[in-house]
């Protein structure tokens, strides 16, 4: 099989160093004893990557994570971006070999620049079995998307949930708007499609979490356009507030 189109996102967090701010702030005051996870809280990121030596790096990501869960439902708002600028930098030596001077120039260009939006509904049916929709929106203009807008209609079950662990699956039927940098005659601009995915999330110690995620997306029009989707992350909390 022929991958017409393959996007493979893994969150900085499990390549490169980086510094990053985690708020986490309840937006409404709560009694002690209301659980973690049936208020409303707001989590805010920071992303700095730079590399120097004969060329230079600087990627820079912000985004931003707002959900509230209840006794059967939950929502879940995500928004975020990614920049990453090089910098190519050329020394000359002008003069002659006892007297010189060091002339050096630099070139910078954007080479990778990707912004998304989510927002996610669930609806616990039993224990286990649950409901969900999502909507979707990315654009990637260096992989090609200038717009891209998926709609998502699915179910999942959750196989394991406690104060250590979480695991999810989800299997969704969706319908994709989407425009590319370059048109291509060939393919549609809207077309149906289905999403497999699962959710992870590990509390390895009392201060580091870690978390996993990963959505296939099928399109049924033309079966050789698959795209994947993940993402894993590992936050170690400095205080509260910080991690």
């Amino acid at each position: 099989m022929t991958f017409r189109r393959l996007l493979l996102r893994t969150s900085l967090f499990t390549l490169v160093p980086l510094a990053l701010v985690g708020i986490a702030q309840p937006t409404a005051a709560q009694d002690d004893e209301d659980p973690a996870r049936t208020r409303w809280v707001a989590q805010a990121e920071l992303t700095t990557v730079l590399s120097q030596g004969n060329s230079e790096s600087f990627t820079a990501g912000l985004g931003a994570v707002v959900r509230r869960q209840w006794e059967k439902d939950g929502l879940r708002f995500e928004i975020g971006g990614i920049r990453t600028e090089a910098t190519r930098i050329t020394r000359q030596a002008i003069g002659t070999p006892t007297d010189f001077l060091v002339q050096t120039t630099s070139d910078s260009e954007k080479t990778a620049e990707s912004l998304f939006a989510r927002a996610r509904y669930d609806r616990s049916l039993s224990e286990s079995f649950f409901t969900y929709t999502e909507l979707d929106w990315l654009r990637n203009t260096f992989a090609g998307i200038d717009n891209r807008t998926l709609i998502a209609l699915g179910a999942g079950n959750t196989w394991v949930d406690s104060d250590r662990a979480r695991f999810k699956t989800t299997l969704a039927v969706t319908y994709t708007t989407q425009n590319d940098v370059v048109d291509d005659p060939t393919a549609k601009s809207s077309f149906a499609g289905g999403r497999a995915g699962y959710e992870y999330w590990n509390q390895l110690t009392g201060s580091t979490e870690f978390e996993s995620h990963l959505a296939v997306d099928l399109n049924v029009d033309t079966t050789d356009d698959v795209r994947f989707d993940l993402v894993n992350s590992l936050a170690v909390s400095i205080s509260d507030r910080l991690a």
